[in-house]
């Protein structure tokens, strides 16, 4: 945070309240400074107690805005000992305005009542005359005046003691902004898969039952056609002739629908998971593809009746990218590359096996084929698109395409 133009938001009040409350502690924040030198990263009671009150009389009273940074003991050691310098600075402002308040009163009372304060005249032997009252007016309104810019300056100096010490540093800020991000990420993606199956739900239960419902009307018509005519479908009239060909057009556009609805994403993903889907996918490819599935599928244990529980599953936005990789990489394929034969391998690298936590595990997916290569993610084409998706999962992509063929795409995406 920018710490001293902000410190004008504060009233002149406040900042004088936040000013003298802050001179008064400069000898605990000396006291404490030093405690914390000593403390192991966490700082003790008392100086997480002084500290939390500083950020509230420096929020409240200097209009700083507090982060809300860790605090250790490094930090609370540097910032109560800058306090401590501010604390002395303050205490001699206040002393010195304190000063001036105390002559404006000796003076008027020496010239109102004749009453003598050896503090302010020890020499005079008379009261305070009207001319010499008036000869301190401008002195005093000057140094008034550089009096409270000098609390204002020390309200700016408290300030950025706290902004120095107390709030996040640069690079907290940008792991916090890259925790963020991949936050917002994950949830862009959870919306765009949930999204995705909400359109194939209404693909499947709107406009795929509307087109069958249209297939069996043109199916009565033509019945009907036929028994009033005594005419064969497809041999008759002109509008027997219709009928029939609207019929062919109705099947395949249910066809044509139950083929994109299950291309913007299969339903069985969710219920039987990745193994079937992709199975699936590569009987469709219009290239042989053959599917290489290395990824562990022992029981999960025994439900109570003793019957062996469903195949460990992986996460969920796992199986959508891995799905939409293989998808793209397989219509990618058909288009471009000229192949004879694909295959595709799934795979779970799981570093814990040998030494680690397990928490490391990623999936492993490779799709070659032996065409031509020369593909590169070029932006606006399917790899590219392909290549932000995985990233946006927290994944790495590679394509590696020659001249000539082989073209091999590997794809990493963590399980965690």
């Amino acid at each position: 945070m920018d710490s001293a133009p902000a410190a004008w938001r504060s009233t002149p009040a406040r900042m004088l309240g936040g000013s003298a409350l802050g001179a008064v502690t400069w000898p605990a924040d000396l006291l404490l400074s030093a405690v914390a030198l000593t403390a192991p990263a966490a700082p003790s009671g008392p100086v997480s107690t002084l500290v939390a009150w500083h950020r509230r009389r420096t929020s409240r009273f200097l209009g700083w805005v507090d982060d809300g940074a860790p605090l250790t003991s490094a930090r609370a050691a540097g910032y109560l000992f800058a306090r401590a310098g501010v604390g002395v600075l303050g205490t001699l402002v206040l002393g010195l305005l304190a000063y001036g308040l105390f002559a404006v009163v000796a003076g008027l009372a020496s010239w109102l009542f004749d009453v003598r304060f050896t503090v302010v005249d020890p020499d005079g032997a008379e009261g305070l005359t009207t001319g010499a009252l008036l000869a301190m007016v401008p002195l005093g309104a000057v140094l008034l005046y550089l009096d409270l810019m000098g609390l204002a300056g020390v309200g700016v100096l408290d300030r950025a003691a706290a902004a120095r010490w107390l709030a996040p540093s640069r690079s907290e800020r940008l792991a916090a902004q890259v925790e963020s991000l991949t936050v917002s990420r994950a949830e862009l993606l959870a919306a765009l898969d949930a999204e995705r199956g909400r359109i194939e739900r209404d693909l499947h239960d709107g406009v795929q039952q509307r087109a069958v419902a249209v297939g069996l009307l043109v199916d009565r018509a033509r019945r009907a056609v036929a028994a009033s005519g005594g005419t064969v479908p497809g041999t008759g009239t002109a509008g027997a002739r219709l009928l029939e060909q609207a019929a062919r057009e109705v099947e395949l556009l249910v066809s044509d629908l139950r083929e994109v609805a299950w291309r913007v994403r299969p339903t069985t993903l969710d219920t039987h998971g990745l193994e079937p889907v992709l199975r699936q996918l590569v009987e469709r490819a219009a290239v042989p593809t053959v599917l290489e599935w290395a990824v562990a599928a022992e029981p999960s244990g025994l439900d109570s009746s003793g019957i062996p529980a469903e195949p460990a599953r992986l996460p969920g936005g796992v199986e959508a990218t891995v799905y939409y990789v293989v998808a793209e990489a397989l219509t990618n394929v058909a288009r471009h590359s000229g192949a004879r034969t694909a295959r595709v391998g799934v795979a779970l690298v799981d570093p814990g096996t040998t030494g680690g936590n397990g928490d490391d595990a990623v999936v492993r997916v490779v799709v070659c084929d032996d065409g031509v290569g020369g593909a590169r993610p070029q932006a606006g084409h399917g790899l590219a698109g392909l290549a932000g998706r995985v990233a946006a999962a927290g994944g790495t992509l590679t394509v590696d395409s020659p001249a000539g063929g082989p073209t091999r795409i590997e794809v990493t995406l963590p399980c965690a």
